[in-house]
């Protein structure tokens, strides 16, 4: 179950029979951000700059939690009881493949999809 859905259960007696889904892999990439080829080609500077920014961001949040927290609150309505409890994940500013592949892999084990995803044509 994902945050905030699993410290909420468990604030309301649900009981834990998992870990947490940022444990599916080691440092589990939780997110990814794509372009198009065409945009790519016509702006790479902002390509660029956006990257350059997202890193910054990622390790910022990756060292400050209690602001994440904070942060949360302000366009979620997420309690801070809950905001307090929260698992959160890491935040690394290069793409994990050995765990974008453990997730490829837990999908068709679960019948979430029915054939592996490509990684090589997903990622860079």
């Amino acid at each position: 179950m994902v945050e905030p859905f699993q410290q909420a259960a468990l604030t309301a007696g649900a009981r834990k029979i998992a870990s947490s889904y940022v444990d599916a892999a080691p440092g589990l990439t939780v997110a990814m951000y794509f372009t198009s080829t065409e945009l790519a080609s016509r702006d790479p500077d902002l390509v660029k700059r956006f990257s350059e920014a997202m890193k910054e961001s990622l390790a910022y949040a990756d060292s400050h939690p209690d602001e994440v927290r904070t942060a949360l609150g302000g366009y979620t309505k997420i309690s801070p009881e809950v905001r307090a409890t929260m698992i959160l994940p890491k935040w690394p500013a290069e793409i994990n493949r050995d765990s974008v592949q453990a997730l490829a892999d837990l999908a068709v084990t679960d019948g979430l999809l029915t054939t592996k995803p490509d990684l090589d044509k997903l990622l860079p």
